[in-house]
Parts: C-alpha cells; structure tokens; sequence
C-alpha cells in the first residue's frame, strides 16, 4: 500500500477500533492500538497515533483521554446512548408488522451503533420478539413505497388480503383492486396504518402488513381535500384504529382507574370530580366494539350515561352475550 494511502486507511482503521472496541468501561491504549495497525500491515509510530487522534477530535468526536499507568482512550458520545438505544429497539421487537426475520436484522443494526460490550449487553436485554409477529416479508418496502407516494402526492393502487382458516391469503377482491390516495402512515397499538382517501369510504385505513404490490401511480391526490384533512382530529376519537360513529361521551368511573384514563386519552381531556371515589370524563370516542370491550375490562367500575346511542349500543351487546351465554 502506498504511504498516502495507508496514513489513509490508518485514520479510520483507529476510528474503528474506538468505536467498536471502546466505551466508558474499556479503553485501548497507543500500544493496543499499534499492535491491531501492525496486524493489518500498517505500520505506525506513537507520534503519529496522536498526531491522528487530535484530527480526529478536531473533526468532532469525542474521543476522551483516561490517565492512568498506561494513557487509554475510549469514545465518548456516541449517535445513541444505551437508554436511548434501548427504547428503539423495544419498539421493533414490540412492532408487530415487522417479521421476525426483518426485527431480527433492525435490532443488529441498531445494536452496531455501539462497543461490543455494549451490543452484548443490549442483545441480553432485549425481549423475547411478539409471537403475533407479521408474515409479510414486503412490508419493509411496503412502508418505502408508501412515503415515497406521500411524498410526492401520488396515488397508490395495491393488493389487500386475509387469512383464512387455513392461514392461506384471501384476497379482498381483485388484485390491485384497491387505488387511494395515501394522506399518512401511523403506528398504533403496535401495528402500522396507511391513512388514505378512498372513494368508497372516504377516509379510512388499511394495515400496512397485510397490503400487497404498492404500485406508485402518475396520477396526483386532490392536494384540497389534503389540505382539509385533519389526521389528529380523525385519529383521536378511533380506539385501537377501529372506526365507528364519533360521539362525547361522558363517562363515571372509579377514582382507582383516573391514571388509566390518563394514560389512554392524555392529559388533555376534561375530567370532574364528584365524591371522592368517582369522577367523570368526557371523552371524544368512536362508538366501536373495541371502546366497548375496553369499557367491560372495569366491569362496574365504568358506567356510560351519555350519549344515548352509545348507552343503547352497550346493552345491545349485553344482550347479545347473554343470549350466546345462556343455559
């Protein structure tokens, strides 16, 4: 290698060894790191070790000195730190329109982006991946496809498909027979949504891991019933992405579940107290079979007195189940 070249090579080569082999807790030092160079076949000198971690700190990375018997380095901060990392990666393994397989090769990824020490510790730490995991090997790309269309105010035309019994697809239709104009993608309850313009719903939502050869269309979407769209205002009444008739409910439950309600509608919902073991929420919800399943997880420690349509939709249902459960 010429010597050009090799000082070349000899700058990143010792960046590398920071980055992978360094944190907090393990240093190297200029003996360690003329030692790996000369593995390489690059040949170095201690002067010119310094000369190129000076660069590199002049270039921005915090490369720290440690004094001790022998002066060690390690890198300091890094794109993520260990907490930070921590939360992404429960999010993917959480995610469950990604595969196993694609969970899997994000979370190598992301575990790359620190020491070796490090990645061992974040893999041990790591949950065991959702059995409810996707299927759907596209679904990666399905999402590329989809914020490229987005982006440029195209319209999409794609397959949709179930399973069956027999956890083969069934397609809802024709292939391809779906066309809409896509608005935004969301995650939710830990799957992935395309929010989009149909003209047979008007605005609705498909899974992404379930939709099939995106293909991105020439046509343009309607930019002014874009521009009309209010995605926080559609998506705050949907519970669990379950789209029903939207209504204020006002709803008593006990004081033990006010967090509960907290953390499901924020904190920016109007609540009033009325004793000291009950309180009443006024909520914007879809009236949908999910809300009303939630509603039943507190049995009588939520009870709905307005709107009537909801009130009458749960006593249907509770008649329903009495009827399927009767002796």
């Amino acid at each position: 290698m010429a010597k050009s070249a090799e000082q070349k090579a000899k700058i990143l080569h010792i960046y590398k060894m920071l980055y992978e082999r360094t944190d907090e807790e393990h240093t190297i030092t200029i003996n360690e790191i003329i030692q790996s160079l000369s593995s390489l076949g690059i040949n170095a000198e201690r002067k010119s070790i310094y000369d190129d971690i000076r660069v590199l700190r002049e270039l921005g990375f915090d490369i720290i000195g440690v004094k001790s018997k022998n002066y060690s380095y390690y890198l300091g901060s890094r794109e993520f730190q260990i907490p930070e990392l921590k939360l992404v990666i429960d999010a993917v393994v959480s995610a469950r329109f990604l595969t196993s397989k694609k969970t899997k090769e994000l979370i190598d990824g992301l575990c790359n982006l620190v020491s070796k020490y490090q990645k061992k510790e974040l893999i041990q730490n790591t949950g065991i991946y959702s059995k409810a995991k996707s299927q759907n090997e596209h679904v990666y790309y399905n999402i590329d496809s989809i914020n490229e269309a987005i982006s440029k105010n195209a319209r999409i035309k794609f397959s949709y498909f179930d399973y069956d019994i027999n956890k083969e697809k069934v397609y809802r239709g024709v292939k391809g027979k779906y066309k809409v104009s896509p608005y935004a993608l969301i995650w939710e309850d830990d799957c992935y949504y395309l929010v989009c313009y149909y003209e047979r719903y008007n605005i609705t939502q498909f899974k992404v891991d379930k939709m099939e050869s995106i293909e991105i269309l020439r046509e343009k979407i309607d930019m002014e019933k874009r521009e009309r769209f209010d995605l926080s205002a559609y998506t705050k009444p949907m519970f669990n992405m379950f789209k029903g008739d939207p209504v204020k409910a006002e709803i008593i439950f006990d004081m033990s579940l006010l967090n509960v309600v907290f953390d499901r509608f924020g904190l920016d919902i109007t609540v009033q107290p009325l004793t000291k073991n009950k309180f009443k929420a006024f909520l914007n919800v879809s009236i949908s079979p999910t809300f009303i399943s939630w509603l039943f997880t507190f049995k009588d420690k939520a009870e709905v007195i307005a709107p009537q349509s909801l009130v009458d939709e749960i006593k249907n249902t509770i008649d329903k189940l009495s009827k399927t459960y009767s002796c």
